[in-house]
């Protein structure tokens, strides 16, 4: 059957102005709604569901449904859908979304296939196509970079498990700019404490990989921030508890710009980084044994 989304790109318009122009619910010019009547009249649509557009927010099991990051996502992206007249709708992977007019799926959940509806996903892209929403990483690298020179630090060391990236690449833009030396440890990173000129820097690249780094200084006897600081590419809540810088984008703010990149069906967005300073002491004149 022919979707709502067959007749806004066969319109060139946006998802949420076919479902205006066909539901009524919100005014349109009469020669935007001709344009939706005569896609919809070419392409053979018929209304499936009166009751205006469905959006689903697609979480992974393993993302805290109870935690504060999720609930700040879920309100902003309820309340930007609620004025396009849209419902929203919290799913799992691999549940049932044939009802939904278009999808916002968080990373790591795989985005559905198939699909010929509007998605965008929340986080790192697993297909370059794919419209994505996520924090400017790029920008979030030379932000940290900028902060941990300001520290008056010389030698950084940068922890990951995926591949190297755009948030690598921001950093190692940004060290090299500052004349700071950096260093990539995949994890397990046995290495990580074993050079003889330590760094006083580590940077882990998300929340997974920052509780390996913080075990393996602990085991050290590195004192944080007193031998090093520490930063992460985390949402707040995850490095607060620990006392460690964060760099992250107000879920809020990926919340309602998620659902605005399905109303449009056009093109993604990335957010700028803000930094959250805790637990930092100047590193100019640290020496290692």
């Amino acid at each position: 059957m022919v979707t709502i989304a067959e007749v806004a790109r066969h319109a060139g318009l946006a998802v949420s102005t076919v479902s205006y122009a066909l539901s009524g619910k919100r005014s349109v010019s009469p020669a935007t709604r001709r344009r939706v009547e005569e896609s919809a009249r070419q392409l053979g649509y018929r209304s499936r569901r009166p009751d205006g557009l469905v959006l689903g927010v697609v979480v992974p099991p393993d993302l805290d449904a109870a935690g504060r990051w999720l609930e700040a996502f879920v309100a902003a992206a309820a309340a930007r859908a609620r004025r396009a007249d849209a419902t929203l709708v919290v799913t799992s992977p691999g549940a049932a979304t044939s009802g939904c007019h278009g999808l916002v799926v968080l990373a790591p959940a795989p985005v559905p296939v198939l699909l010929d509806v509007p998605v965008v996903r929340v986080g790192p892209a697993d297909d370059p196509d794919q419209v994505r929403v996520d924090v400017d990483r790029a920008a979030a690298g030379e932000l940290c970079a900028e902060h941990l020179a300001d520290l008056g630090h010389r030698a950084v060391a940068f922890v990951h498990r995926d591949p190297l990236a755009e948030f690598f690449c921001g950093l190692a833009r940004g060290c090299d700019a500052r004349g700071l030396e950096v260093r990539p440890h995949r994890w397990p990173a046995r290495d990580l404490l074993g050079d003889t000129a330590r760094p006083t820097a580590y940077v882990a690249a998300d929340g997974a990989v920052l509780g390996d780094v913080l075990a393996t200084l602990r085991a050290g006897h590195v004192r944080v921030p007193g031998d090093a600081s520490v930063v992460a590419l985390c949402p707040d809540e995850v490095a607060a508890p620990e006392g460690v810088t964060s760099i992250s984008v107000w879920p809020a703010e990926l919340g309602e710009a998620a659902v605005e990149a399905v109303l449009d069906d056009r093109a993604g967005r990335l957010l700028r980084p803000h930094l959250t300073v805790r637990g930092a002491a100047r590193h100019d004149l640290v020496t290692r044994p």
